[in-house]
Parts: structure tokens; C-alpha cells; sequence
């Protein structure tokens, strides 16, 4: 006969069924949760391990989704500071127009050249304003954002241009001039000419060609050069009654002078190309031989281009010091993941070479159209014309280089983590909407096993009840 449980205990059958019944409601209850949430751990008792594997990887999860936040602000003020350096440089070819129509002769008259040096006053105005750019508060190119130098001797180093700094740390740059820079100089000992003579005349800057007259003088053989200065980037000067005496503006190897006679006789001191020499230095250690007396350092601390007075004799020039962080920016997801960029000073009072800066071009400086240095403020603009777009070449670099390549391998970590972290973490909704319809029909038969039971139960008790009756 079927057991029935003692008063007020229930059943062993009945037990099973109501054990499987809460087993299965947890069940349901998970599954559920699991449902609503997405994720299959939402507890520490789900999956002890693999909660500290999602809990490592959503940490570094949100490093790199920071890390790429901040290459994306990087690559706008280092998009602000190369449009605008991007003006800048079309400024400038606006006031090296100006200034080549009062070099070549186009504008003589006085008028006109106080016309184009209002014009050039007014270029070199908006590029100091536009020098002073800002970003979130922040001042791009007018070097509070570039690297620090101090102790640096002016008079014998006309320019520093950090373009890299590797470190926080402090640099200390020493440098001892080996062979000093010198320009390309021939001279003509001649005196007046005896016939007309045309030359063809070849410079650093380019070719033009001299005519000169029969019966003239030493002077007039200097002006004639002088007048294509612009074009040729050779200047004359007059020694004495027979002779001339030429040389080129810029210093070092590229700087050329090349003088053919096509009709007449023009005798020269040197026949051919004559060329000027390279200064060659010891920065740090390390021989470096310059661009004339401009010298691009590279070494594990620093990236530098260091303009040296090319008047500078040889000898020991006193050591400088930089300094500062330019501007820093997070490019990884680890803590040491950091990148350094120094933004260059792009103010009159910094753009320019040798002869002078942009500033000395201004109305009262020592380099003006109206002051007859039309040659000279040439030369300055191409010398700030050549700084701006290198510096444009870092600010470029560095966006293609650092930023764009740190952008691409954080969005392929990001893609990797996620894909690991929802692996771990997230519910197979296929596989747990299946195990939830399972449940709940176990669930339903465990109910209706539960019902059995109590339903045999029942007729148990009905056929003792009647039985004792009879009795």
C-alpha cells in the first residue's frame, strides 16, 4: 500500500516533487535574470573566475576608450594648430608676392613700394594673430606650447627649433664648432669693360641673366648684379675701381655661384661653379655636419634644429638647456602609453633665417621695402616660408605617424576586448531562451507530479476512512 506521511509531515514523494520544484524555480529565476540583463554573470556565485577575468578586462576596456578619447582630442589641436599654420604659410606667399614686385623692378616708384609695404605690414600683423590660435584655453603657435630653451647664447646661435623631446627631463645641448660655414664667393678684378657683355648668372636662388654695357665701370657691373639679387641670390659689392667682388646670401654647399659670359669677356678669379662650404659641429658627442650653419640634431634625448650665426667662428658656443613637456597626450591603455609633441612659434618675432627675422620687415625694422631691403626681406620670408612648412612636416608627422597608428591599434584592441569580455560575460540568448522554455516545462511537470501524489494520497485516505466505517 502507498505510504502516508506522519500529521503535519509531508510525504517523501511529495518532498521530491516540491525539492524539484524550487530547483527549478532558481533555474527559471536565473534564467530570467540572465534574459533581462544580457549578461550571464551577475553575480560572483555564477562564475567565481570568470568574473575576475570580465572584471580585468573591463578595466582595460575603459582604459583604452580613454586612450582613444584622447587621441581623438589630440588629432583636433594638432588639426587647429596645422590649418592655422596652413594660413599662416599662405600669408606669407601673399607678402613674398608683394615683396618680389619691388625686388624684380615691377614697383619703383616710391609710392607704390610704401603701397606694398603697407601690404606686407598688414600679412605680418594678421600672422602674429594668428600665432596666438587657442584650443580649450590653450595657445597653439605661439610657443607656449613647444619646449623651453635657456642659457641660449644669442650671439652666436640665432634660432632653436625643438621639434622632439623624449622626456620630462631637462636636455643640456653642448656644441663645438669644427669648420665654419662660408658662402660661395667669387670676384671679376677686371675694371671697366671694353665691350657689351651678357652673362648668365647662377645663384642659389636661381638664373637670370646680366647685360652690361660697353665703358662700365666697376660700379655699374655691381648694381647690374644686385638688381636680380632676388632672383639669383648673389649679391655684388664694389672694391675699388677694378674690382667686384660676389658672394652668395645663403652659406654652406648648396649655395652656388655660376658666371658664364654668352657675348663679350668677363674673367673671374675662379672659373666654373664655385660652392660655399658646411659648418661641421660636435653636438653632444656627435659629429654633425649643418646645412650651411643650420644643424638638424638628432640624438636618443632630442630632435633639435639648431641655427648657428654663420658669421660664428670655430670654438666651443656656451651650452643650452631644454626644457618642458610641449604638449603630451595618452596614447595607450597602459600608463606609460604617452606621447610628446612641441608645437613651433610661428610669430614674426621667431620666423625668419640669417638675414633677419619677419619682424626687421616690418614698417621701422632694419629690413624694409621702403628702406631699399626688398632683397633681404626676400630672403627672410623664404627663410620663414621653408620653417613654417617644417614645421607643418612634424605637426603632420606626428598625426600620421603616432596618432593615427595609436588610433587604429586602440580601435583593434577595443574590438578584441569586447569580443573577450562578452565571451565571458554575456548570455547566449539562444541557448538560455532554450533553457528557459526547458524549465518551465519541467517545472509544470514536477506541478503536476506534485498533484499525483497528493491525489493518491486522497484515495488512500478515503479507503482507510471508508474501510474503519464498515468496521
Amino acid at each position: 500500500m502507498t505510504r502516508i506521511g506522519s500529521i503535519g509531515r509531508l510525504g517523501t514523494d511529495q518532498l521530491r516533487a516540491l525539492n524539484r520544484i524550487r530547483e527549478l524555480g532558481r533555474a527559471i529565476a536565473e534564467n530570467k535574470t540572465r534574459l533581462s540583463t544580457l549578461k550571464r554573470i551577475n553575480s560572483a556565485k555564477d562564475d567565481p573566475s570568470g568574473l575576475i577575468s570580465a572584471s580585468l578586462l573591463e578595466r582595460e576596456l575603459a582604459a583604452t576608450s580613454a586612450a582613444s578619447k584622447s587621441v581623438t582630442r589630440a588629432s583636433a589641436i594638432l588639426s587647429t594648430a596645422d590649418s592655422t599654420a596652413g594660413e599662416i604659410l599662405t600669408s606669407l606667399q601673399s607678402a613674398r608676392t608683394l615683396i618680389l614686385e619691388v625686388a624684380d623692378g615691377t614697383k619703383t616708384s616710391a609710392s607704390d613700394i610704401s603701397g606694398n609695404q603697407i601690404q606686407v605690414d598688414t600679412i605680418l600683423r594678421a600672422i602674429d594673430t594668428n600665432s596666438h590660435t587657442e584650443f580649450a584655453g590653450r595657445r597653439l603657435l605661439d610657443g607656449s606650447s613647444g619646449f623651453r630653451t635657456s642659457g641660449v647664447d644669442t650671439t652666436k646661435i640665432s634660432d632653436v627649433d625643438i621639434v622632439q623631446k623624449q622626456s620630462a627631463d631637462d636636455v643640456t645641448v653642448s656644441i663645438d664648432i669644427t669648420t665654419q660655414a662660408l658662402q660661395a664667393k667669387n670676384d671679376y678684378q677686371g675694371g671697366t669693360l671694353s665691350a657689351d657683355t651678357t652673362l648668365t648668372v647662377t645663384g642659389p636662388d636661381g638664373t637670370a641673366t646680366v647685360s652690361l654695357n660697353d665703358n662700365d665701370d666697376t660700379q655699374a657691373i655691381a648694381d647690374a648684379f644686385n638688381k636680380v639679387t632676388y632672383a639669383t641670390g648673389i649679391t655684388a659689392t664694389k672694391i675699388d675701381g677694378n674690382e667686384v667682388d660676389f658672394s652668395t646670401v645663403d652659406y654652406g654647399s648648396r649655395a652656388s655661384i655660376s658666371i658664364t659670359a654668352t657675348q663679350g669677356t668677363f674673367t673671374l678669379s675662379t672659373s666654373g661653379t664655385v660652392t660655399g662650404t658646411d659648418a661641421v659641429a660636435t653636438i653632444n658627442g656627435q659629429s654633425v655636419t649643418g646645412d650651411g650653419s643650420v644643424f638638424n640634431v638628432n640624438t636618443s634625448d632630442l630632435s633639435a634644429v639648431v641655427k648657428v650665426d654663420p658669421t660664428t667662428g670655430t670654438g666651443t658656443i656656451s651650452s643650452f638647456t631644454v626644457s618642458g613637456e610641449g604638449l603630451s597626450f595618452v596614447i595607450g591603455s597602459s600608463p606609460g602609453s604617452t606621447a610628446r609633441v612641441g608645437l613651433p612659434s610661428f610669430s614674426t618675432a621667431v620666423l625668419g633665417g640669417v638675414t633677419g627675422k619677419l619682424s626687421s620687415v616690418l614698417s621701422g625694422g632694419s629690413n624694409t621695402l621702403t628702406g631699399g631691403k626688398a632683397a633681404e626681406a626676400l630672403s627672410i620670408v623664404d627663410d620663414a616660408i621653408s620653417e613654417v612648412t617644417r614645421g607643418r612636416a612634424v605637426i603632420g608627422g606626428f598625426q600620421k605617424y603616432t596618432l593615427d597608428s595609436s588610433s587604429r591599434v586602440l580601435a583593434k584592441q577595443s574590438a578584441n576586448l569586447s569580443s573577450s569580455l562578452s565571451a565571458i560575460q554575456d548570455t547566449d540568448v539562444a541557448v538560455e531562451t532554450a533553457l528557459l522554455s526547458n524549465n518551465l516545462l519541467l517545472q509544470q511537470s514536477a506541478f503536476q507530479a506534485l498533484s499525483i501524489t497528493t491525489l493518491q494520497n486522497k484515495d488512500v485516505l478515503s479507503l482507510l476512512t471508508s474501510t474503519a466505517a464498515r468496521i
